[in-house]
């Protein structure tokens, strides 16, 4: 599995929420190079449920584009109350330079904008609710549970069927 990468800041604009992740500065580099050229660069994403040591979650943002590495961001327990604003907000911008955070000119070269960022929260509601089962009254359970009830607002429960 790739390393995962934690956010130094969440914040939320108008258009959307922005991740700041400064620890992938060196991996989104070139895209971001690439994108400063001009060039449309086909990507995609996932999100998904990351069991971590000691029965502990995460939900990762899995970003992949072509010609390209790869990344993932991590959103912790403690983060996981953003991921309603990412469906209410629809756009998710990652950037790696605190430079641009408050940021009001055009530099979207400078960051990888997601529109439609809510899809496929259906399928992590899903992948959260096969978890083992025999965790039920655990805190692991407990926690998972929650992101249950956090989830439950950012999917269209006609996805869900």
């Amino acid at each position: 599995m790739r390393e995962i990468a934690l956010p130094d800041f969440i914040g939320e604009s108008e258009k959307g929420m922005i991740v700041m992740v400064s620890a992938l500065e060196d991996e989104l580099e070139p895209l971001f190079r690439r994108f400063h050229r001009g060039e449309k660069v086909p990507y995609w994403f996932d999100w998904e449920l990351i069991e971590m040591e000691n029965r502990r979650y995460l939900v990762a943002l899995d970003l992949n584009w072509e010609g390209g590495q790869g990344v993932a961001i991590g959103f912790t327990a403690e983060m996981w109350e953003v991921l309603p604003t990412v469906r209410e907000k629809e756009q998710l911008t990652v950037i790696t330079d605190w430079s641009l955070v408050g940021e009001t000119r055009n530099q979207s070269w400078r960051a990888l904008v997601i529109p439609d960022a809510h899809r496929g929260l259906d399928l992590l509601v899903r992948q959260v609710a096969q978890v083992d089962l025999s965790l039920q009254g655990t805190r692991p359970r407990q926690e998972l549970d929650r992101l249950q009830e956090i989830l439950a607002g950012c999917v269209d429960p006609v996805a869900l069927n």
